[in-house]
């Protein structure tokens, strides 16, 4: 499940720039050769040239290029995480403080969003290709596939959109941004709604010439400790696909206890404040050191509030129908490191403790829920396994995002899907 970094939704906030700050903001850059910040935007856009551009005054120029790169432009111009890719990158840091390319990015495409884009396109090669799942790396894909004139079919359970329209709350991805970029994008491709199943799966690989599948994740890993069956624990995607679409019917009581330690435990904990929890205290069974997640997020989280408890795990939840609290275990570093290279947690004796609470989210990740997916080879955590070129194990077949990665960034995962693409067409022109 990708998250990304908060950013004020509207206009006028901190962060969105009006005329005045994006052309003070353009002037800064340094337009260097070889620019470190494209090479680090997974999607790469030109960012010194589309900067260029806007000091210039030629705003759709600008707007043409973030667009062309990136599929969903204005939704990573709103959540892209600015301290993790392009601006760290920046040369200016070196002087002063880096160029917010986030900021321009969103402004650029913002400013010329009643403007109808036209991408570069290739003839038709009357090859067609089916991308399976909307979310980010298929949205990505069909883009791509399309600009070198491949028929693209679209399957998906829903409307596009993925973990962006799902499940990231609104106080950080307005809808509008979302559904500005997906509206764009249903020029490139015929859209099919409908669950997929293993049947479907044979039908739709037997008539098209390549697959690339981008499922995503969509099945909340459980604690698997008793009490974890009560109505008042939530795993984390139902909590923030209801919070989002059916907030009113959400019944967390006064104190809330969200357990996990990635981006989107902060997204829980946030959502939770904001639903009107009085107390939300985040477990964590490493220190703050080891999180998975961008300061930012952190750093909102505190603002709103909520407290952490590092170094503490819970092995059973108590009450009787409903959540009372919460029996957690205190845990120390071990002498030993996982695949990540941090210390594996480890238990400490009879350091045992209880917290009061009306509801759990659950937010330790996620795994593969497509069980029709039988096969492809997996990895040891569950995900499809590919080569270097985003080929599963099965001739044709491709895959991308978080099915094959597991949780990341929206602009990863279409990073994803813009390399897949540009395999494809390599391997369905070379076959003829």
């Amino acid at each position: 499940m990708q998250r990304e970094e908060r950013t004020p939704p509207d206009k006028t906030a901190p962060g969105v720039f009006d005329d005045r700050r994006a052309q003070v903001e353009a002037e800064r850059c340094l337009y260097c050769f070889d620019a470190p910040c494209t090479s680090a935007c997974p999607v790469h856009i030109d960012i010194p040239a589309f900067i260029a551009m806007l000091r210039s005054g030629n705003a759709p120029g600008a707007a043409w290029l973030v667009r062309n790169a990136n599929a969903l432009a204005d939704t990573c111009g709103r959540i892209c995480p600015s301290e993790v890719y392009c601006q760290p990158a920046c040369t200016r840091g070196k002087q002063d403080a880096p160029v917010r390319i986030r900021e321009l990015h969103l402004y650029a495409t913002r400013s010329e969003r009643a403007r109808e884009f036209h991408p570069g396109t290739s003839p038709p090669t009357g090859k067609s290709v089916a991308v399976l799942g909307a979310g980010p790396a298929g949205l990505g894909c069909a883009f791509e596939l399309a600009k070198f004139g491949h028929h693209v079919d679209l399957y998906n359970d829903g409307p596009p959109g993925g973990v962006p329209l799902k499940s990231i709350p609104p106080f950080r991805l307005p809808e509008e941004d979302l559904v500005h970029d997906t509206g764009m994008l249903g020029r490139f491709f015929t859209a099919h709604d409908g669950t997929i199943d293993a049947p479907v799966f044979g039908g739709i690989t037997r008539n098209h010439d390549a697959l690339f599948i981008a499922v995503g994740l969509g099945r909340d890993r459980s604690l698997g400790i008793p009490g974890e069956e009560m109505e008042s624990v939530f795993p984390v995607l139902e909590f923030l696909e209801t919070a989002k679409k059916r907030p009113h019917t959400l019944r967390i009581g006064s104190r809330v206890i969200v357990v996990g330690g990635g981006n989107v435990s902060l997204d829980a904990a946030a959502t939770a404040r904001r639903l009107g929890a009085a107390e939300v205290t985040l477990l964590y069974r490493r220190g703050e050191q080891q999180m998975l997640v961008w300061s930012a997020e952190i750093r909102e989280a505190r603002r709103l509030g909520v407290e952490f408890r590092f170094h503490a795990k819970p092995f059973e939840i108590v009450g009787r129908g409903r959540v009372e609290s919460v029996k957690c275990r205190t845990m120390r570093p071990g002498g030993e490191n996982d695949d990540s290279g941090r210390p594996v947690p480890v238990e400490v004796p009879g350091a045992d403790f209880f917290l009061p609470a009306d509801s759990v989210i659950v937010a330790i990740g996620q795994d593969v829920s497509a069980d029709w997916l039988t096969g492809l080879s997996r990895t040891k955590k569950g995900f499809i396994s590919v080569d270097g070129k985003f080929q599963s194990s099965m001739a044709g077949v491709f895959a991308g995002g978080d099915a094959v990665s597991g949780e990341g960034t929206v602009v990863r995962s279409l990073a994803h899907g813009k390399q897949a693409a540009r395999a494809i067409h390599e391997y369905i022109m070379r076959k003829g």
